[in-house]
């Protein structure tokens, strides 16, 4: 499957336009989060000024540039650690000397071709019975042209994530899909009107009802969303 960088790139640029979606995330993760985190796919950190308060933070990424970026920003933090590294090669297992209680991965699975061995390496890297949090795009039907155009290789359903962590020696503790409102402009923007990236207005208007969305959420399970948070031991 082919992507066309430029779009991958502008939803890098504009996801800071939803500063308000990491909070939210970061509410419904937070119980889960144990002292020595690895973020699988950190990019550039978003989550970590929230983990300072932890005994180690590790984050791994394939892009130099982002764990260069990284490194120099917690320079003079050292319980904040990085590294250049790919979940699924045989050399990331080294990083179990690590002890993780808990790993994280925010929007990585989809990218990977082999998401089987990602899991499973992930399984390794974990000690204990430390807890694996894991969000995903949701559905399956939502796959268009968004998903396409920024290397999303699928979007996930409970059951097929389900049996993914299963296979893999985990055992699920909750599951749930985040966002309603978001899964229906993901399907407007990409399946109908079939655009690359998703409008920086859009974006917008969602990062101003993102405290209203997420309490209506904590009200009432949705049954949608356009996200699915896994979280396992």
């Amino acid at each position: 499957m082919s992507f066309d960088e430029k779009a991958l790139h502008e939803v890098r640029q504009t996801r800071f336009l939803i500063n308000r979606v990491d909070d939210w995330i970061y509410d419904e993760i937070a119980p889960y989060i144990g002292q020595r985190v690895l973020e699988v796919g950190c990019g550039l950190g978003n989550l970590f000024p929230r983990l300072l308060d932890r005994e180690l933070v590790y984050g791994i990424d394939i892009s130099e540039e982002s764990i260069n970026e990284l490194q120099r920003t917690f320079a003079h933090t050292p319980n904040v650690q990085a590294c250049v590294c790919d979940i699924c090669a045989p050399n990331v297992l080294h990083l179990s000397i690590n002890a993780f209680d808990t790993i994280i991965s925010l929007n990585v699975l989809e990218h990977i071709v082999d998401d089987n061995l990602a899991f499973a390496n992930m399984r390794k890297l974990l000690a204990g019975s430390g807890h694996l949090i894991i969000i995903v795009p949701a559905h399956r039907w939502l796959y268009g042209t968004m998903d396409s155009s920024i290397g999303h290789f699928r979007r996930y359903d409970k059951e097929q994530m389900r049996v993914k962590l299963t296979q893999a020696g985990f055992e699920i503790i909750t599951q749930q899909y985040l966002n309603f409102a978001g899964a229906l402009g993901w399907l407007v923007s990409g399946k109908i009107l079939r655009k690359k990236t998703p409008p920086a207005n859009q974006l917008r208007l969602f990062n101003l009802l993102v405290p209203f969305l997420q309490y209506v959420e904590t009200k009432i399970e949705s049954p949608v969303g356009v996200s699915l948070l896994s979280v396992a031991r």
